[in-house]
């Protein structure tokens, strides 16, 4: 398989069809969302607006256990929304991808959504049932190891710690099997388990062409993360350094204040740059998969 052909063919497909990258862009919304709030948060955050976290004798608002519910009821919906946003993202890139690949014309937003609608629910299923077994896996393996750990006065850290060298590959490859049945949603108009099946069985079948192509995209979201992060990271410094630090670290309402509006400039544009490394990627898999599993992009394989 031609490597560099599918990646150059990737970007010439979301470049010229930059309505691709809009739907790309959507997943991250919800983070630049709570960038904002989190930068409202802690522009206000002082002593006189929060004396409880800064005073443990402080008399606690009357209205804490309302407060509390509402907010872990907020939490759960911008949980659910922020997966909701992504697979949609993931859809539409999809999806733009395989119907634009060889079209010089374009299309709306509005058309590449309705042609998202049907898959939608889908490809969440798939997106939530991949994710929600990886994390039950590395969440039941790690809460063992704590309770071994704590048993064994330390000693049970020790005999996982071969494990956890081995948590980087494994992420690689649920990341591969989760695009690969995502792909297969679409590009094969599949159910939520026979996607898993079928991507599955190309896994295996192209095991180490779908590794090699794994790691060349998560490379360049490394690289392209740190393209951004680096004239930030810059700006940032430049930033606390061009305050008077005597008065912002010694007043914490100065500080907060300079923390709130590094927070919602970097987080936004850090979600923004990861979603739109995450488009490319989605639509170099939608690109591979078609090469080593269709002849034809219209054309459904018959499963086994």
């Amino acid at each position: 398989m031609d490597f560099g052909k599918i990646l150059k063919n990737a970007w010439e497909v979301i470049w010229t069809h930059k309505v691709i990258l809009w739907f790309g862009s959507l997943m991250a919304v919800p983070s630049i969302i709570m960038g904002l709030i989190m930068g409202v948060f802690f522009f206000f955050f002082n002593e006189e607006n929060f004396p409880f976290f800064f005073n443990s004798y402080a008399p606690r608002p009357d209205n804490i256990l309302p407060f509390a519910i509402v907010f872990l009821i907020l939490f759960l919906v911008f949980i659910i929304f922020s997966y909701l946003m992504m697979a949609l993202s993931f859809v539409g890139v999809l999806k733009g991808t395989i119907d634009l690949e060889k079209r010089e014309d374009t299309v709306s937003f509005t058309e590449l959504w309705s042609a998202t609608r049907p898959y939608l629910g889908r490809v969440f299923g798939v997106f939530f049932l991949v994710f929600f077994s990886i994390f039950a896996f590395f969440g039941v393996i790690i809460f063992a190891g704590a309770i071994f750990g704590a048993v064994t006065a330390g000693l049970g850290f020790i005999c996982l710690m071969p494990f956890f060298l081995l948590i980087l590959p494994l992420e690689l490859l649920a990341y591969i099997f989760a695009s690969l049945s995502m792909t297969a949603v679409i590009a094969e108009d599949l159910g939520v388990f026979d996607a898993i099946q079928r991507g599955w069985q190309v896994f295996k079948e192209k095991f180490w062409t779908l590794v090699l192509m794994g790691i060349i995209l998560i490379f360049i979201q490394i690289a392209l993360n740190m393209v951004i992060m680096l004239p930030l990271q810059v700006a940032e410094f430049a930033f606390f350094f061009s305050v008077d630090m005597n008065s912002a670290f010694s007043d914490p309402r100065e500080f907060f204040k300079v923390f709130a509006i590094i927070m919602a400039i970097v987080i936004p544009l850090t979600s923004l740059v990861q979603a739109l490394g995450l488009s490319y990627a989605n639509a170099t898999w939608m690109l591979t998969y078609l090469k080593i599993t269709l002849p034809s992009p219209n054309l459904k394989v018959e499963q086994e």
